[in-house]
């Protein structure tokens, strides 16, 4: 009789506190060990840890004064700034408005949101009013009055807050809400913008330089270079930033090839085991209810070992079973395991067999198991252990 081995394992795994200075990789595999035991960790396990203490441990953080006098030297010259695409939330975007309020030069904020909903599916209106209204979201631009008068007041369906009104007041009597989805027209209001696209900034930038912005600037140009000793990322800037005490901005980890390869080095030399080891930000999954996708930061996975690169070589085991129904269970499991084999070996993602089976990336696909498993909240898991996903 063969022996029953369990399928994919993904436990959370509970750590200390983390503060600004900890070695979190020392902190990684203590707990993991101490959750499983030596013996509990096997070759190719994975272990993931969420950015936010990685960044918290490297004290990565800026604050909104430091963010001012980035935003000031990088729109110098400028009197007023148009804030493009920027996402619906208090935790990601309010504090990053909150700094933009704050430069004393800029005199006009135009804040310029897309509609029905914004880039990770937060929503303004539902599907049935704007085609009831008459508004055509590709080429017509409302201000925060006329979207009133024709679509009515927003209430977000987990927050019941209203974006538009929030980020206003944020603004004060600076601030202009803009919704407007053809990004071609906003040179016309104004042309010097900063870009809070995420996954599609690049292409919000070219429509805005193609249509003449004289100057256009995303969120990964500013913070990216230590201000007055600040925390920096060279690469995101304020992209993954998320709401810190007193308006602080904690920013996504640096060197996260360096921390991973550290946590892949550190748990072979105290148990002789070769995990992979991943650093995780938001998953990729959409919420049912609301329609959100749980994507605001830049990146699932920031840093990553050599072994989770690539694609999971998958067959559809429904599928071939249902083709060999006059075969034992034994048969049909040594045919599913022969299937696999040739496909990993020819990288085959076309054939039948394969049907159904995706071909997303391994990062994303961990780190939103990674994302689910640890939750938000207080749960005190920023470590995840993975096991048997990789066999």
């Amino acid at each position: 009789m063969n022996q029953v081995r369990p399928g994919v394992i993904s436990r959370g795994i509970k750590t200390p506190i983390i503060m600004p200075g900890d070695d979190v990789v020392k902190i990684v595999v203590d707990s993991v060990i101490a959750a499983v035991g030596v013996e509990g960790v096997q070759n190719k396990d994975a272990i993931g840890t969420t950015e936010a203490v990685v960044a918290i441990g490297q004290n990565n953080i800026v604050t909104q004064k430091e963010v001012v006098a980035d935003l000031s030297a990088k729109f110098a010259g400028a009197k007023e700034i148009a804030i493009v695409d920027p996402i619906q939330s208090r935790n990601r975007f309010m504090a990053i408005l909150k700094a933009v309020a704050a430069v004393p030069e800029f005199e006009t904020i135009y804040v310029i949101m897309t509609y029905p909903t914004d880039e990770v599916g937060n929503r303004l209106v539902s599907e049935e009013t704007m085609m009831e209204s008459g508004v055509n979201p590709y080429r017509d631009v409302l201000s925060q009055e006329e979207f009133y008068a024709r679509l009515g007041k927003p209430c977000h369906p987990f927050t019941g807050k209203d974006y538009m009104e929030m980020y206003k007041e944020i603004c004060g009597e600076k601030g202009k809400i803009v919704m407007c989805n053809d990004f071609a027209q906003i040179p016309a209001i104004c042309s010097d913008i900063l870009v809070c696209s995420i996954h599609r900034r690049e292409m919000t930038k070219r429509i805005l330089q193609k249509n003449g912005a004289s100057r256009v600037l995303d969120l990964s140009e500013i913070m990216n270079e230590s201000v007055n000793g600040s925390g920096y990322n060279s690469e995101f800037g304020l992209y993954g930033s998320n709401l810190q005490d007193n308006d602080d901005l904690k920013l996504m980890p640096r060197d996260c090839d360096r921390f991973v390869k550290a946590v892949q080095a550190e748990m072979y030399a105290r148990t002789g085991k070769m995990v992979e080891a991943y650093v995780f930000g938001d998953g990729a999954f959409k919420d049912p209810v609301g329609g959100i996708w749980e994507l605001a930061d830049p990146t699932t996975t920031p840093g990553f070992t050599e072994g989770l690169k690539g694609t999971p070589e998958e067959v559809k085991l429904k599928f071939i079973a249902s083709q060999h129904q006059d075969k034992s269970k034994e048969e049909i499991e040594k045919i599913v395991a022969d299937e696999k084999a040739a496909r990993k070996a020819a990288k085959n993602i076309t054939e039948a067999a394969s049907l159904g089976t995706t071909p997303r990336r391994i990062t994303d696909l961990i780190a939103s198991l990674s994302d689910l498993t640890t939750g938000s909240g207080d749960r005190q898991t920023p470590v995840v252990l993975v096991q048997n996903y990789l066999d």
